[in-house]
């Protein structure tokens, strides 16, 4: 007999550490990864935290370009006040006396003024 119980309960106990290494090694490489990512997103988004969101200002380019192809060349007083509360808006957001959100809002209401 080659192989006796000793040999092979031997053999089992180096397979059973060879496991538990390699799965700590994986858990520590795993672990060092996740934390370099981190790293990085965090630093990502601190760089880009005053950044205006692409999509948020290319709507209000959108709505803006709506209101002033909807407003009609014939003068009327609601439209004259429309045409006067669009400039004042674009105005304060051009002087950045207003965030973008609220000149995001302010085009909202005065596209609902205009149906």
């Amino acid at each position: 007999m080659p192989f006796s119980v000793q040999a092979l309960m031997f053999t089992v106990n180096n397979i059973i550490i060879a496991f538990f290494g390699t799965g700590l090694a994986a858990i520590v490489l795993i672990t060092f990864i996740m934390s370099r990512q981190t790293t990085k997103v965090r630093s990502f988004m601190k760089h880009n935290k005053n950044v205006t969101p692409l999509f948020l200002h290319r709507s209000i380019q959108h709505k803006f370009n709506t209101i002033r192809t909807r407003l009609p060349n014939t003068p009327s007083v609601q439209h004259d006040h429309i045409k006067g509360q669009l400039e004042h808006l674009a105005t304060q957001f051009r002087n950045q006396a207003i965030c973008i959100r609220t000149y995001d809002k302010g085009l909202d209401h005065l596209m609902k003024q205009l149906r």
